[in-house]
């Protein structure tokens, strides 16, 4: 946790596990997670309540989930988290705490900088101290581990704590008069342990301080900004326990060692990004938020509606929603009758709605206000949920241009600073919107766009080449779209562009113009080795939603691949409903003639390895070896029937493949830790029996030579 005058909790950069999730999620689908986040604590609650005190706090499930998203995002920020609950217990202890008390402590010091799963690359890493606007956003990030912490149902008294723990001792408030001990004991305690930690942790701009040092700053904010007993109180517990003191700090480090993320907890801390991503676009755009169940439960009551409505989140979380749950009136100032009330109106009609209302404020003053309401609904089409969204009309839309540049910065991607998954979602859907409500509107297209083999090119040439790599192709995508395109990195190597004003047909000679420039890149640190991209293409059509165009683009990048990388395939609902093969972009096949496929590829295994990865290759598509030695091979892939004439499937179109192996090489950049081990294969294809059709010979010849390539992880 960040406090606003001493300390940050920056931490050095380390190695990351890149998350980057397969996640196509809607608004309302996001909001669906958190109801059912809910309903599962609940579901854990009634068989756990009495047997385990961790879940009395918060779901066990969820706690792991949070923490392994946050190990995701930053290892060392989960390690400065142990630290800090290692801390706060241990000064809470020496206060007396015991308990339920002591755990509730432990696990919001555990999840106090749980808000960073979202916060830019940029600030997280910043080698320097945060700027008053970056640790204005770091807060907003703060409210929305809030939200997501309500919706796991965790207990009150963590929330308070977690709430009240950027509040200096004298009393800095949300709205609410917290000055001195009416802020929890338990903030106070956090607050402490948080900037120890800080302080004494190594940072990119300075070194950690010794203890001495970091107790006379403490102490220098004793009354104002901490609790003075609360330093003492720490300070006792170091000089009595001094050698065990330091020592546990260090085996709370050592006894952490982050281990790779399966692909589960991947797609999981995929989904809690995704989360984190839509509530700050909500929290951004407008004042507040609540989400009620199928049975009406208060499930998220956000910190932005707390201010706007003077209603204490722990005083309405869990009770039932009524007609007079919040102060809403009418234009007239008169309350509402339960017709008029926007959740009832929804919930009849099972659609969305936008109502312009009156808020009564406790002074008796009313304010206009905007309120969306969202029924949600569950695969069997029953109600599961309503979300509430609030706009105060009466505030100025104006917002300082200095938080206009962080919100930008926080809709890039940090590593190529292009759009970054949730801008594109969000541009996408305004202009998906923008299509539904005109019957007229200008053809929308997308393009998914995957770099072929880029794992080959971390793993041989390190990863460093590999966000250099990202980098240029972003640029490249920038610079060869001038009509209006927006690029984004959408997770990985895959980039998306929205192509406004351009259908299918035009869209798809983009995606070939792009692909072309992708083959004809040239990067120093590739050894003149270059790189190739697939690309699929979708435009929007009547019925598609954000969800279900991103999945046909994406079924279409999947095909453009399984047919052999470095092409562009585009896909139409009716070729998607019906199976037809899409529509394929042939690449040109080098040094081709008509009925012969020539090619090489450079294979990145041993020569020893070739006679197996070829028997494998053999074996697993049915071919038969005609001839073999230590440097060629010769084999025949398909069958004629009775007549020697191709059939229509590859399995009755018979081809002889030569491969011819070079001798090994050992090829490495300085990029790359040890000399990569390479075989130079030459192919040359001919097609056996009756064939008239050139194109169908060399289709089926490029297939093959694909399939070669990924057999032999070959570049």
């Amino acid at each position: 946790m960040n406090s606003p005058q001493i300390a940050t909790s920056q931490t050095v950069p380390q190695q990351q596990q890149s998350v980057h999730g397969s996640y196509n999620m809607g608004s309302s689908q996001i909001l669906r997670e958190l109801i059912a986040f809910s309903a599962e604590s609940d579901e854990i609650a009634l068989e756990t309540r009495h047997a385990d005190e961790i879940d009395q706090v918060i779901c066990r499930k969820h706690l792991r989930k949070l923490l392994t998203a946050l190990q995701a995002r930053d290892a060392a920020t989960l390690s400065h988290c142990r630290r800090v609950a290692f801390l706060a217990k241990g000064i809470a202890t020496n206060l007396g705490w015991e308990g339920i008390h002591l755990k509730r402590l432990e696990v919001a010091a555990l999840l106090h900088d749980i808000g960073k799963i979202g916060v830019p690359d940029h600030i997280i890493f910043k080698p320097g101290k945060l700027t008053s606007d970056e640790i204005e956003l770091m807060s907003h990030y703060h409210h929305i581990g809030l939200d997501v912490l309500q919706a796991c149902r965790t207990d009150h008294e963590v929330l308070t704590i977690l709430s009240q723990t950027r509040f200096h001792f004298s009393g800095a408030t949300n709205g609410y008069q917290c000055i001195g001990s009416d802020v929890h004991q338990g903030a106070r305690i956090l607050a402490i342990a948080d900037a120890y930690d800080s302080l004494a942790t190594d940072q990119v701009y300075r070194a950690g301080k010794k203890h001495e040092e970091i107790m006379s700053i403490l102490m220098g904010a004793a009354g104002t900004q901490f609790d003075g007993n609360i330093i003492c109180a720490l300070s006792r517990w170091e000089q009595t326990e001094r050698d065990t003191f330091h020592e546990a700090i260090q085996e709370v480090n050592q006894n952490f060692q982050p281990k790779p993320l399966t692909e589960q907890e991947i797609s999981e801390a995929n989904l809690i990004s995704n989360i984190f991503s839509y509530l700050f676009q909500i929290e951004s755009l407008y004042d507040g938020f609540y989400i009620v169940n199928a049975d009406f439960q208060f499930v998220l009551f956000s910190p932005g509606l707390e201010q706007l409505t003077e209603i204490r989140a722990f005083d309405i979380l869990e009770t039932a929603w009524t007609n007079h749950s919040l102060p809403i009136t009418n234009q007239e100032g008169t309350s509402l009758a339960s017709s008029e009330h926007t959740m009832n109106r929804v919930i009849a009609s099972g659609k969305s709605m936008t109502t312009e209302l009156m808020l009564k404020r406790p002074d008796g003053r009313l304010i206009q206000i905007e309120v969306q309401s969202v029924p949600m609904f569950g695969e069997d089409g029953r109600l599961v949920g309503v979300a509430e969204i609030f706009r105060d009309l009466s505030r100025s839309l104006k917002r300082p241009q200095e938080f206009n540049e962080l919100k930008m910065a926080a809709s890039q991607d940090a590593l190529t600073s292009v759009a970054n998954r949730g801008e594109l979602e969000t541009q996408l859907a305004i202009l998906l919107n923008q299509a539904s409500q005109n019957q007229n509107a200008a053809p929308l297209s997308i393009i998914f766009i995957d770099a072929d083999h880029f794992k080959n090119i971390n793993d041989t040439y390190g990863h460093a080449v590999g966000d250099e790599v990202l980098i240029e192709l972003a640029r490249l995508f920038q610079h060869e779209t001038y009509s209006g395109e927006l690029v984004g990195r959408y997770g990985g190597e895959e980039f998306v562009i929205l192509c406004p004003e351009t259908d299918l047909d035009h869209a798809r000679l983009k995606a070939e113009r792009l692909r072309l420039a992708v083959n004809n890149l040239k990067l120093d640190n590739l050894n003149n080795n270059r790189i190739t991209a697939s690309f699929g293409v979708a435009q929007l059509e009547p019925g598609d939603s954000l969800e279900s165009l991103f999945h046909r683009a994406d079924n279409a990048l999947y095909q453009a691949k399984e047919t052999g990388r470095n092409r562009v395939c585009s896909l139409t609902c009716d070729e998607q409903m019906s199976g037809a093969a899409p529509d394929i972009v042939e690449p040109a096949q080098p040094n081709v003639g008509k009925m012969v496929f020539e090619s090489s590829f450079s294979a990145l295994i041993s020569s020893d390895i070739v006679v197996y990865k070829l028997g494998g290759f053999v074996n697993d598509n049915d071919a038969r070896l005609t001839e073999v030695n230590p440097n060629r091979a010769v084999m025949r892939l398909g069958k004629a029937g009775l007549l020697p004439f191709w059939g229509k499937t590859d399995d009755r179109r018979p081809i002889e493949v030569e491969l011819v192996f070079d001798n090994a090489t050992k090829k490495s950049t300085s990029a790359s830790r040890h000399a990569t081990p390479r075989v130079e294969v030459m192919i040359r294809m001919t097609p056996l029996g009756w064939i008239k059709q050139p194109d169908v010979f060399q289709q089926r010849a490029t297939r093959v030579f694909r399939l070669l390539k990924d057999y032999f992880v070959a570049d």
